[in-house]
């Protein structure tokens, strides 16, 4: 009896071993995924303040002055090119397109179907 309650230890030791070291291997594992996405976000973020740098030198008003004087045949606006808000066209009215075709082709009084009959 003793040597049958001797092996069941012994089993229930190596189980207990194999799944100590089956939780170790798991962590392990999942703390370097941690690492490595750790290592990615510093990556990423590193990229974006490169990228907010540049956009901040990319976007200065004196290099872009410059670039249009270069680039573009850009003049003074002078008096006579601006107009009075009353100079302007009035806009169109927006009506309902579909309406107004329906109506153009004649079925404006054409019954509607709504549904399906019963």
């Amino acid at each position: 009896m003793t040597r049958i309650l001797n092996l069941i230890l012994v089993g229930l030791l190596v189980a207990s071993a194999i799944g100590v070291y089956s939780i170790k291997y798991e962590s392990t594992l999942q703390a370097e995924k941690v690492a490595k996405l750790r290592r990615a976000i510093e990556t990423e973020r590193r990229a974006i303040e490169s990228l907010k740098a540049e956009w901040a030198y990319m976007s200065q008003p004196d290099r872009i002055g410059a670039l249009a004087k270069r680039h573009l045949d850009l003049v003074p606006m002078k008096v006579v090119q601006s107009v009075d808000a009353a100079d302007l066209p009035v806009k169109a009215r927006e009506g309902d397109l579909i309406a107004e075709k329906l109506e153009g082709l004649g079925l404006a009084g054409a019954p509607q179907v709504t549904g399906s009959t019963p």
